[in-house]
C-alpha cells in the first residue's frame, strides 16, 4: 500500500468508526503513517472508544504517551507495531510510562524531574537481560530521542549528546529516518553551538532523506534543531542572507513549542553580528514574558536566554548590565575551561578596562587543549586584546594569530566583532593572512564592539580634591579646606589632570559632567 493510500484508508476508517479497520490498519502502516500523517494518527488513538481500549491495552500507553507531545513533528514510541511483554508492567509498559512522565515534566517547566525519569529509566535497561532487550529495541530510537531532549533542556549537554547519537545510530537501523533526521539535527546544532562548525557539517550531512509523493520534504518539528544549526553556523560565517533563510525555513516556536528557547538564542546571535543588538534585547524580552516563569527561568531555557541577553548588553556597550547578568548564569556541565559563561566574565572585564583580570580568568583554558572552537577562538581574542591594553604587542599578535587561524579553518569570523575597530585594526594590520572579501566588507559596515570608556582610577584624596575642583575654589581654599600645603595640593591636581588625560580645571570639569561616577 502506497503512503496516500495508508493515510486515506486511516481517515475513511476513522470517519466510519470502524475500529477494527483503525487498529489493523495502524499495526500494518505505522512507519508509513509516522512519516506522512502523524497528526492524522494521534487523532485515531485519542479517538478509540474505551471498550476498544480494554480490549487492547497495547494502545493504552501509545495514547497516554502521545497526548504528552506536540501533535506536530515528533514521532512518538507507537510501541503497538511490536510483541509488547507479557502482563502489565513489563518493560516496554514500564519505558513508556518513565518517558511519558519526563516529557510532561519537561512541559510543566521541571527540567529537573525530567531528567529524574530518564535516569530512572536508564536504570531499568540496565537491569535487563540482553533477550528482554532485543525485543523491544525497534522502539527505542523513539523513547531515546526523548530522553535525549530531556537531558538536552535539563542542561546535561555531554549525556544529552550521547544520548542523540545512540538514537541515531538505532533509528538508522530499523531504517526510522525521522528520528535519525531529529538526532542528527540535534548534534549538529550543538557542535554549532560550541563552534565546531566542521563536526556541526558533517552531522548535517549525515541526515537521511525525508520524502514522501506528494512533497519534496516533510516540514516539521524534527527539522527544527538541523535548520538552527544551519542558521547559527552562517551567523558564525557573517553570511547573514544564509542565516535568515535558514530561520525562516525552521518551524516557528509557535510549531515547536520546545524549541523556543534555542530559536531565541540563534536569532540573538545573528541579531549581535548584524549590529541589531539593541532592536534584539526588547524581543528577547518579549519572548521571555511570553513564557511561564519555570519554563523561561529553568534547564537549558534559562541558560540560553541568560546569555543570550548578556551577550546583546555586552554588544551595545553596556558592561554594568552585562555584569549583573553574567551574574544570574549558572555553569552548565563541562570542563571548566570549556565553560562560556568563563569566557563572557572575560570579555566583560576587558571591557571595564580590567586586562589583568581577563588574563586571569582566560588563564585555564589556554593551559590545557579544549574542545570547543568558539571558546578556544573566544579565550585567543581575549587574551590577544587585553595584551593590547597592557602594552605587550607582541605576546597580543602570537595571540591573535593563532585565533585567526581557526577563525579562517572553522569559520568563526563573528569572534572579529567582539574587538573595537581600533584593537581590530592594530592587530590585523600585524597579521600575513588576508580575509576573504566578503568579511572585509562586512566588517567595515559593522565596525567593531563599542570603544570601552577611559578607566580611570583616582585615590580617596584625589576624589575629595576633585569635588572641591568642581566647586571651582582656588588651590589655597582647598588646602586650607582639606588641612594640608599648597604644594601637596598642587601635586594632587596634577595627578588627577593626568589620570583624567586633561591639562586644566575647566576641561575636568568637561570630563567629570559625563562620568559623575568618578565623584563616588
Amino acid at each position: 500500500m502506497s503512503p496516500s493510500s495508508a493515510v486515506d484508508a486511516l481517515r475513511a476508517a476513522l470517519s466510519a468508526h470502524e475500529w477494527d479497520a483503525v487498529l489493523e490498519t495502524i499495526e500494518k502502516h505505522w512507519a508509513v503513517l509516522t512519516q506522512t500523517d502523524q497528526a492524522l494518527l494521534v487523532e485515531a488513538i485519542n479517538a478509540l472508544p474505551g471498550p476498544v481500549l480494554e480490549a487492547n491495552p497495547r494502545f493504552v500507553a501509545a495514547k497516554t504517551y502521545a497526548n504528552y507531545l506536540p501533535i506536530n513533528g515528533d514521532v512518538r514510541p507507537l510501541r503497538f507495531q511490536h510483541t509488547v511483554a507479557a502482563g502489565p508492567g513489563g518493560l516496554l509498559d514500564q519505558l513508556a510510562d518513565l518517558t511519558s512522565r519526563s516529557v510532561s515534566a519537561r512541559f510543566q517547566g521541571n527540567p529537573a524531574q525530567a531528567v529524574a525519569f530518564v535516569r530512572e529509566a536508564h536504570a531499568a535497561i540496565a537491569e535487563v537481560s540482553d533477550d528482554a532487550l532485543a525485543a523491544i529495541r525497534p522502539v527505542l530510537p523513539d523513547i531515546r530521542l526523548q530522553w535525549a531532549m530531556s537531558l538536552e533542556l535539563g542542561g546535561e549537554l555531554v549525556d544529552a549528546a550521547r544520548a542523540y547519537e545512540r538514537t541515531f545510530d538505532e533509528a538508522l537501523t530499523f531504517d526510522n529516518r525521522r528520528i535519525a533526521v531529529k538526532a542528527a539535527g540535534a548534534l549538529a546544532l550543538n557542535y554549532a553551538l560550541a563552534g565546531n562548525q566542521t563536526a556541526a557539517e558533517q552531522w548535517l550531512s549525515r541526515r537521511p532523506k525525508i520524502l514522501d509523493e506528494s512533497r519534496s520534504a516533510v516540514i516539521d518539528t524534527v527539522l527544527t534543531r538541523g535548520d538552527l544549526a544551519q542558521a547559527l553556523m552562517a551567523a558564525h560565517d557573517l553570511r547573514f542572507d544564509d542565516a535568515r533563510a535558514a530561520l525562516d525555513a525552521a518551524p516557528s516556536a509557535d510549531v515547536d513549542r520546545e524549541a523556543w528557547a534555542l530559536r531565541l538564542f540563534v536569532e540573538s546571535v545573528l541579531a549581535r553580528a548584524s549590529g541589531r543588538a539593541r532592536q534584539q534585547l526588547s524581543r528577547v524580552g518579549a519572548a521571555m514574558a511570553s513564557q511561564p516563569e519555570r519554563v523561561r527561568t529553568t534547564g537549558l531555557n534559562g541558560w540560553l536566554t541568560t546569555m543570550a541577553t548578556a551577550e546583546l548588553q555586552l554588544a551595545i556597550g553596556d558592561v554594568e548590565a552585562a555584569g549583573r547578568t553574567i551574574g544570574h548564569l549558572r555553569v552548565l556541565d563541562l570542563p571548566a575551561a570549556n565553560d562560556p559563561v568563563r569566557v563572557l566574565r572575560a570579555w566583560a572585564a576587558l571591557r571595564r578596562g580590567d586586562a589583568e583580570g581577563a588574563v586571569v580568568l582566560v588563564g585555564p583554558g589556554l593551559a590545557e587543549p579544549l574542545t570547543s572552537a568558539r571558546i578556544t577562538v573566544e579565550l585567543l581574542m581575549i587574551a590577544a586584546a587585553a595584551n593590547l591594553q597592557l602594552e605587550q604587542p607582541a605576546e597580543a599578535q602570537a595571540y591573535f594569530q593563532a585565533a585567526m587561524d581557526l577563525i579562517i579553518s572553522e569559520g568563526l569570523f563573528i569572534v572579529l566583532l567582539r574587538l573595537t575597530a581600533a584593537e581590530r585594526t592594530t592587530l590585523l594590520a600585524g597579521q600575513p593572512a588576508s580575509l576573504p572579501p566578503r568579511v572585509v566588507q562586512e566588517l567595515d559596515s559593522l565596525g567593531g564592539a563599542p570603544t570601552p570608556p577611559k578607566v580611570v582610577q583616582l585615590s580617596e584624596r584625589e576624589r575629595v580634591v576633585l569635588r572641591h575642583l568642581m566647586a571651582a575654589p582656588s588651590l589655597h581654599a582647598i588646602a586650607a579646606a582639606e588641612h594640608v600645603s599648597h604644594n601637596t595640593v598642587k601635586s594632587q591636581v596634577k595627578s588627577i589632570y593626568r589620570k583624567l588625560g586633561v591639562t586644566n580645571r575647566d576641561d575636568a570639569i568637561r570630563v567629570v559632567a559625563s562620568a559623575p561616577h568618578l565623584l563616588a
